[in-house]
């Protein structure tokens, strides 16, 4: 995600809202899941598939999805009073939160690979892991280009050998799929981190 993106996200958090629920009160970043209308959740769901392309995230669609989440993200600050790091930190993970959960859904990866990949982070020390794709998704953010250094992607390489997900002609391509899931990933553990500490 452009830097752009997200400020233009986060800048419009300060909007008042007509309506703040009670329901949306004391939840942390979990609160957002709560605050989409039928017809928000059904969208999110029919821009899943075209998220991404290749390796490739789709802006307008990634920002349309920011968009769509940006409103529960203003409905639960305004419920808990969060201040203006809290609600940046609070989108960052729901901008991870809903673009891991459409993609899952994209049909990019397939059931057992998913199972595999989730198996894989379930178990083991990924502290390495994490720590280079939650610098990737920073560098992201600041208009880098992410890339990773040599002893990186041995890392994450070695991760998906290790989860059985080096599938012979698609390695390349599934790699990548990986790649890009862990990316939401990474942005939550950034995001509900981050907020955490604000408490």
């Amino acid at each position: 995600m452009g830097r752009k993106a997200f400020w233009t996200i986060t800048a419009a958090l300060a909007l008042p809202l007509a309506a703040n629920p009670a329901f949306a009160q004391g939840q942390g970043v979990h609160c957002m899941q709560g605050q989409y209308s039928a017809e928000q959740t059904e969208e999110l769901r029919e821009l899943g598939p075209n998220l991404v392309t290749g390796s490739q995230i789709h802006q307008e669609v990634f920002d349309r999805m920011g968009d769509i989440a940006m409103t529960a993200v203003q409905s639960c600050g305004r419920s808990n009073r969060w201040n203006e790091e809290q609600s940046r930190f609070a989108t960052l993970y729901e901008l991870g939160r809903i673009n891991e959960i459409t993609y899952r859904k994209s049909g990019h990866l397939t059931e057992d690979q998913l199972q595999r990949l989730d198996s894989a982070l379930a178990t083991g020390n990924h502290e390495r892991l994490w720590s280079i794709i939650e610098n990737s998704v920073f560098q992201g953010m600041n208009e880098g280009d992410g890339a990773m250094g040599e002893g990186d992607a041995m890392v994450i390489g070695a991760f998906i050998v290790s989860a059985g997900l080096n599938t012979g002609s698609q390695s390349e391509a599934v790699a990548e799929r990986i790649g890009i899931i862990l990316g939401f990933m990474g942005l939550q553990r950034i995001g509900r981190r981050e907020f955490d500490t604000l408490h």
